[in-house]
């Protein structure tokens, strides 16, 4: 008796699927047959490489509906020697879009940026994981190749500005690469000490020391910095009276815009 009613109850769930089958709106297959399908995870990555903004916004969405699940085709790219140049570039770009959801690709996305060719990409990535990538990007600024330690100088400023980084840990880098011998990782640092100011005395110090850098760009840089200060750059004002003499004529420019705006707020209070 009980094998019957257990033979009836299962041909009556068979036809109630057969009939919810052909009577639903059809998408191709059933549920349970689409759950085991699996889906084309290489055409995100196609689409984060176009040229069509409209190409890169659908990839975007299909990587994050995909969420973590790509992460082992952005490992597997990253990890690939024969992956050309646009689709590594996708892969990092796809680990920047997962920002912080990404962070077990750190290891890959640090050969990445050990490599100048890729290293504005990756620093860009390991921007968006928060601490984590702290020790990636510290181990970076030491390297040999400027633009790896530019970038991942870059990086930590921009890490700085969106999580909680131990200023401590930030600040004294930027100070230190004020030394760099590579112009654009000074100018970076200078940039970046008119952005985080977070120990005023010790940055003041050091941009009043970039105003007299061998290069206009980072003086340019240095006084810019220091009018984000406002009145906490008042130890600058002799430096910046005397950046306002400087034969470059963008750096005479923002010493004296950086003269009046503090001038200005003098002032005031």
């Amino acid at each position: 008796m009980n094998r019957f009613v257990a033979l009836f109850v299962a041909l009556v769930a068979g036809m109630g699927a057969a009939v919810w089958y052909y009577r639903a709106p059809h998408t191709g297959v059933p549920p349970a047959i689409a759950s085991v399908i699996p889906r084309n995870d290489d055409r995100w990555l196609a689409d984060l490489q176009s040229r069509s903004p409209k190409d890169v916004e659908r990839g975007t969405a299909d990587l994050e509906e995909r969420g973590t699940a790509a992460l082992p085709l952005i490992r597997r790219t990253l990890q690939d020697s024969s992956a050309d140049a646009p689709r590594r570039r996708a892969a990092l770009k796809g680990a920047a879009i997962l920002g912080p959801r990404a962070v077990e690709a750190i290891p890959e996305i640090a050969d990445e940026l050990d490599d100048p060719g890729y290293a504005p990409e990756a620093a860009l990535a390991l921007s968006f994981m928060g601490s984590p990538a702290v020790p990636t990007l510290r181990e970076a600024v030491k390297a040999d190749e400027p633009v790896v330690r530019r970038e991942a100088l870059r990086s930590l400023g921009k890490l700085r500005e969106r999580a909680s980084i131990d200023p401590q840990i930030v600040v004294p880098l930027l100070l230190e690469a004020l030394g760099d011998p590579d112009a654009s990782v000074r100018n970076v640092a200078v940039t970046y000490l008119g952005i985080v100011r977070d120990l005023p005395e010790k940055e003041v110090a050091g941009l009043i020391t970039a105003l007299s850098d061998s290069e206009p760009a980072v003086r340019q840089a240095a006084a810019i910095a220091l009018a984000a200060y406002g009145t906490l750059a008042e130890p600058a004002i002799p430096a910046l009276r005397k950046a306002a003499g400087d034969p470059d004529d963008e750096v005479k420019r923002e010493a004296g815009r950086a003269l009046v705006h503090l001038s200005e707020l003098k002032g005031k209070s």
